[in-house]
């Protein structure tokens, strides 16, 4: 049996450095971020880190059988719950850079940004973390949610899923591995409350169906955008660009020229949705040249305006999910 006294040393040194693993975290988020491309090796070292401690965390009921005794029970009780809020905060800032530095800005983002940032800061307040994890219910909730955003980034560090299937597998993931944690809360039910399980562990599943473009794609972004009156084919570069364009400069129609940084190839289809003032006009799909450090180049030709073009025009990136890459915006004048 484990020293109790040295028990009680080896947690009170976790508890000291509890706020250094938030920050550990967030740097090691980082890091993939900038290294994926030029050290994809080491990318996946990073990532296979946080799925050796979730598979730690989902095998919880395995292991702990073998933590008894008034020593081990103790370290069961403290170091790993300091360690599971780790492997939370983990998830939540090792996702974040993605979000935050390739999120395309778009309105329908600001729920899932919104909510990532408050996950990760309650993982950090010890105060709103520990009163969480007393109720049972929501504990198994908030982990299931962060499982579901670090396998977002995951499947394609991982496993090079494209980011249009990440989605899938990131919701049937969740669903089989761990929701089912939420049947083992409150031991024996009658059988309503197990078909409400079972339909909430559906809804989650389901979640590409009913909440694609709430979820932005987040290993793909603008590299660089731009509207043009004219390109160059050859080159593949848009000329004379700008934001504001006169009715009468459209005779020959208009570029939307975007260049999709994917580190880990793109995978899946793209297109163009033109609308003007709030009014989808046109849809038009693309065809991808190029690679990794300039971007996935593309661009759409809207050739015919409507008569009266005057107003204010954007162009969004979607993926065949719908997702948002990223958005363009003009006016045009008379």
């Amino acid at each position: 049996m484990m020293n109790s006294t040295w028990l009680d040393a080896l947690m009170l040194r976790f508890h000291r450095l509890r706020y250094l693993w938030a920050v550990g975290s967030f740097l090691l988020g980082l890091s993939s971020y900038f290294l994926v491309e030029r050290k994809p090796w080491l990318a996946t070292v990073l990532t296979v880190i946080l799925v050796t401690t979730w598979l730690a965390l989902l095998t919880e009921g395995l292991w702990s059988r073998f933590l008894r005794g008034p020593a081990m029970q103790k370290l069961s009780q403290g170091a790993l719950k300091l360690m599971l809020q780790g492997v939370h905060q983990e998830a939540f800032f090792f996702t974040l850079p993605f979000i935050l530095l390739q999120w395309s800005g778009g309105a329908a983002y600001v729920l899932f940004t919104g909510l990532v940032m408050a996950s990760a800061l309650v993982s950090i307040v010890d105060p709103l973390y520990f009163r969480l994890a007393a109720h049972r219910a929501l504990y198994f909730g908030y982990h299931a949610w962060a499982l579901f955003v670090a396998l977002l980034v995951l499947l394609p560090l991982t496993v090079k899923v494209p980011t249009n299937l990440a989605l899938d597998g990131a919701a049937i993931l969740t669903a089989l591995v761990a929701l089912p944690s939420f049947w083992r809360v409150g031991g024996p039910r009658p059988l309503y409350r197990w078909v409400a399980l079972m339909l909430f562990s559906l809804a989650i599943a389901s979640v590409p169906l009913w909440g694609a473009r709430l979820v932005p794609p987040l290993t793909l972004s603008l590299e660089h955008r731009a509207m043009a009156l004219t390109l160059n084919r050859e080159r593949r570069e848009p000329l004379v660009t700008g934001t504001r364009f006169d009715a009468s400069e459209l005779s020959g129609g208009l570029y939307a020229y975007t260049a999709i940084r994917a580190p880990l190839g793109l995978g899946q289809p793209v297109s163009h949705y033109w609308y003007h003032d709030g009014q989808l006009v046109d849809r038009i799909g693309l065809e991808l040249t190029g690679g990794r450090q300039e971007g996935y180049r593309t661009w759409s030709h809207k050739r015919h305006f409507p008569e009266h073009a005057e107003g204010r025009w954007r162009v969004e990136v979607r993926t065949g999910r719908g997702q948002v890459i990223g958005v363009l915006r003009f006016d045009v004048t008379r």
